[in-house]
């Protein structure tokens, strides 16, 4: 049994931040360890050993989970948002709906030098800020102080991240808000923020130019936006496109080598959820669902409480959608249930090395297959699916 934070370490901190936020003396900070990845630090001048921040922590203690209520296959009718979403666009409709009853939104979104971090959004012209994925983890900084100042004050609150984050956010709270939706960002774990301000580091100065934006799933080039081709845009507005499984700090990312190291234990991943809605891709939906227009992406909507039941059915007229379930999402996607199984031994021990040594390691090996399944028209590759 943990009973101080000055005993955490990576293997037992998922990095929420809600240790951080809860102490009352201000004595813990957030700082990266030698993979990257932030951890608490303690002043021991100024603890007075309350326990406040033993209390917040979601790994020593989770939150009573909720039960699925309904799924379903989602895709945004507005073309404009399906776009600049990374799959279905739900996230973004369900974001609209809330701020337009006077309600504030909270997810993550590229601050300075890339930096992932959590914000809180007031404005529908603000809401393209955090979305579209972003695989690293990202700081929740102190928008759970806000957000219970938000909920003091009445405000509705939609707040999304990773379920560890969540889960977070709900010790931190300490009660449930009536006020309150959260939505969990289905991912198979993160590469820590340090690893990933490297890798821009690395790009610029192998290509000699300023970056200038980073998209993972970019559907220019693939209008779905799987798993295919990131695009880096430089300062000069010129561009690079490249082949995730093909690239160092995405394919590592991919193959599981670069996760957190709770992330390869981690404690929500089952057929409970730690939120009250769960966002995912809908893979395999050309195999459940063959006749429900995926060709621009589609998402996974699982739906936990009675207020997000009342939220989708809210926005129902904003989606083309389908009844599926929890079951057909999981049989495609196992890393809803399932943490990254991967040997200790490929995974990285440190990213105090140069920078070009680490990511030669980092860079998978070519694959023949997978370059030829790349480069297969999406049409045709969509076609071969709904034939299995």
């Amino acid at each position: 049994m943990i009973n101080s934070v000055l005993e955490i370490t990576e293997r037992s901190c998922c990095g929420c931040g809600s240790c951080f936020q809860s102490c009352p003396k201000h004595c813990i900070t957030m700082q990266e360890n030698e993979r990257g990845f932030l951890l608490p630090e303690v002043d021991e001048s100024l603890c007075v050993n309350c326990g406040l921040c033993v209390r917040s922590c979601p790994e020593i203690e989770q939150p009573k989970p909720y039960s699925v209520k309904k799924a379903y296959a989602a895709v945004a009718r507005n073309m404009p948002m399906l776009k600049k979403s990374t799959s279905g666009g739900i996230f973004g409709v369900m974001s609209l709906a809330v701020l337009n009853q006077g309600g504030v939104v909270y997810g993550c979104a590229w601050g300075d030098n890339f930096k992932a971090e959590h914000i809180r959004i007031t404005a529908a012209d603000d809401l393209y800020l955090i979305q579209q994925s972003k695989y690293l983890q990202s700081d929740t900084a102190n928008t759970f102080v806000q957000v219970k100042n938000d909920l003091l004050n009445n405000i509705m609150v939609l707040y999304s991240g990773t379920a560890c984050q969540i889960a977070g956010l709900r010790k931190f709270l300490k009660q449930e808000y009536d006020n309150l939706l959260t939505v969990e960002v289905a991912c198979h774990g993160v590469p820590s923020p340090g690893l990933f301000r490297k890798y821009i580091d690395w790009i610029e100065k192998n290509t000699g130019k300023k970056v200038s934006d980073y998209q993972f799933r970019n559907k220019e080039k693939h209008k779905k936006g799987e798993h295919y081709k990131y695009c880096v845009t430089f300062a000069d507005e010129s561009k690079k496109y490249g082949f995730s499984k093909e690239d160092a700090y995405y394919g590592s990312f991919l193959e599981g080598r670069t996760l957190r190291c709770t992330c390869y234990n981690c404690k929500y991943k089952n057929n409970e959820r730690i939120a009250d809605i769960m966002l995912s891709d809908y893979w395999g939906i050309e195999r459940e669902h063959k006749d429900f227009p995926a060709q621009n992406g589609a998402s996974a909507v699982v739906l936990c409480s009675d207020a997000a039941i009342d939220l989708f059915s809210s926005i129902k007229d904003s989606l083309i959608f389908k009844d599926s379930s929890f079951e057909q999402i999981t049989k495609h996607n196992h890393s809803l249930v399932q943490s990254s199984l991967v040997d200790e031994n490929l995974r990285i021990k440190t990213i105090n090395i140069d920078s070009n040594d680490l990511f030669t390691s980092l860079k998978p090996k070519f694959d023949i297959k997978v370059r030829v399944k790349n480069l297969v028209p999406e049409k045709l590759k969509y076609f071969m699916k709904t034939l299995r």
